[in-house]
């Protein structure tokens, strides 16, 4: 017969247990339909991150977007406002591999977090298709999903890509150990200073160009005249 005690052992198991069973967002395959907004196709919403405060919701989109989105240094993002905890990016998307379709996408996101919610806002949308009938960039609103079977796969091939990536953001949002952010006022004015975190000079000066390991320094170089030198995680050097 089961005791008290082995009946609660096995409840705090499965307490514990349950959320690291809990799907991801990609895992749930989520998706984020096209609305119309006036006369222009946007993708909009938000999305709750119970438990997380604001300033972590946006230090782990901002740093996904970083690494996920700028080629180097946060080429690709086009504003960033720290204290309003909001950025903007411009993304580039392209068809799935397994997609019968061969488009390549453009379109404006902005982020906010507020409330313990990340709203975003996709614009601007616009295709660049290998059809015959769309061979230059075409922008979302010309296309007819009503009326033109091959028009509604090209929206529903945008919808299925841009979904893929917020879900990719948001479970890294949930999952990334970021490290503690205790220096917003350089990051919004792009200052480097002694005692920031890798993390940190990832959020104020992006990818750097090139990173050197040896006796336990790390050296990020940024530019011919813009050295950071990273001890146990911090920058205890910087040249410029």
């Amino acid at each position: 017969m089961m005791t008290k005690r082995q009946f609660l052992a096995i409840m705090y198991l499965l307490t514990g247990v349950i959320p690291l069973i809990a799907q991801t967002f990609t895992e749930q395959k989520k998706s984020y339909p096209v609305s119309a907004d006036g006369n222009k196709y946007v993708v909009s919403g938000f999305t709750p991150f119970s438990g997380m405060q604001d300033v972590n919701i946006y230090a782990n989109a901002l740093l996904w977007t970083v690494k996920n989105v700028c080629p180097q240094l946060r080429e690709g993002i086009t504003e960033v406002n720290a204290p309003a905890k909001n950025f903007s990016c411009d993304l580039i998307l392209a068809s799935q591999a397994d997609s019968n379709q061969k488009n390549t996408y453009y379109c404006k996101a902005l982020f906010q977090v507020k409330d313990g919610k990340l709203v975003y806002y996709l614009s601007n949308i616009r295709i660049e298709s290998s059809a015959v009938i769309m061979k230059k960039i075409t922008p979302m609103e010309k296309l007819q999903p009503d009326k033109k079977a091959s028009h509604k796969e090209i929206m529903d091939d945008f919808v299925q890509v841009e979904s893929q990536v917020l879900n990719k953001m948001f479970d890294f949002i949930v999952t990334n150990q970021l490290s503690p952010i205790t220096h917003w006022n350089e990051i919004s004015i792009n200052k480097p200073v002694k005692g920031m975190t890798e993390d940190e000079c990832l959020l104020a000066f992006g990818k750097p160009q090139t990173i050197q390991e040896s006796n336990g320094e790390v050296q990020w170089m940024y530019s011919s005249s813009f050295y950071l030198f990273f001890k146990n995680g911090h920058v205890e050097t910087i040249i410029k």
